[in-house]
């Protein structure tokens, strides 16, 4: 594989990356405005069952798209335990 090919496919990784990074500002967003509305509501904060199925959801997702589902649901772990920060 040539170089150019390289910095081309690094490129297409960092748009990547920006999509990503703005996809999780949208995302953590939205969960404050629903910790918001959690607070003013008098409801509890935590969800396992929502967790849960956010979990399933994604591991399915990873499958279809042929991703290891294992690392996807790790990731969204980790998504899920900053949002409750």
């Amino acid at each position: 594989m040539k170089i150019n090919n390289i910095e081309k496919l690094r490129k297409k990784v960092d748009i990547v990356d920006g999509k990503l990074v703005y996809l999780l500002a949208e995302r953590f967003k939205i969960t404050r405005e629903i910790l918001s509305l959690k607070k003013e509501k008098g409801l509890g904060l935590k969800d396992k069952v929502r967790e849960e199925d956010i979990l399933k959801s994604v591991a399915k997702l990873s499958k279809k798209n042929e991703v290891d589902p294992g690392a996807v649901v790790d990731i969204f772990k980790s998504i899920l335990k900053e949002s409750k920060k």
